[in-house]
């Protein structure tokens, strides 16, 4: 099942997604994601703003990688990365924004993931600003949270900023 009515609503909701980030990312450097599934298309943001991209290693690891002309592969969750020989590294230090795909968020700035804790390990050693990007029909009533979990900054969706 999908969230949207339509491949157009999702698309109108992730521009306008993308259309409020921009005062947070605006000549900042950008960690972003490739879109997966019914989550906001960034994909404009990724493209103009030249973000880096996540390449997910081994056992919870994730690392940031600046694609060259967009050369994205799949990796084996079927979702797309750049190809770690044709990008560029980015050291987490170096990383002045990141946005954080969320299949759900609650009123405290926490996040469910697909629960890979791949972003929890990346997030507690990164002073960088933690903007949650998800849909208003995401939001939660529920405290989810775990000890390990990473509250965010900011939860951005098309209808708010939380």
């Amino acid at each position: 099942t999908t969230l949207f009515r339509s491949k157009e609503e999702r698309e109108s909701f992730s521009k306008e997604i993308c259309r409020k980030l921009i005062p947070y990312i605006e000549g900042k450097r950008i960690f972003s994601y490739c879109p997966f599934s019914d989550e906001a298309d960034v994909s404009m943001i990724n493209r103009y703003f030249k973000a880096a991209l996540p390449v997910i290693k081994t056992d919870h690891i994730m690392e940031a990688y600046i694609p060259e002309e967009n050369l994205l592969i799949e990796n084996r969750y079927g979702i797309k990365e750049p190809d770690p020989l044709h990008s560029l590294f980015m050291q987490k230090e170096d990383i002045d924004v990141i946005l954080i795909p969320c299949l759900a968020f609650n009123k405290d700035k926490y996040r469910l993931g697909y629960g890979g804790g791949y972003y929890d390990c990346y997030l507690k050693e990164s002073q960088a600003l933690k903007i949650g990007i998800a849909f208003e029909i995401q939001k939660s009533d529920e405290n989810f949270q775990e000890d390990h979990d990473i509250r965010l900054d900011l939860i951005v969706t098309e209808k708010d900023t939380y």
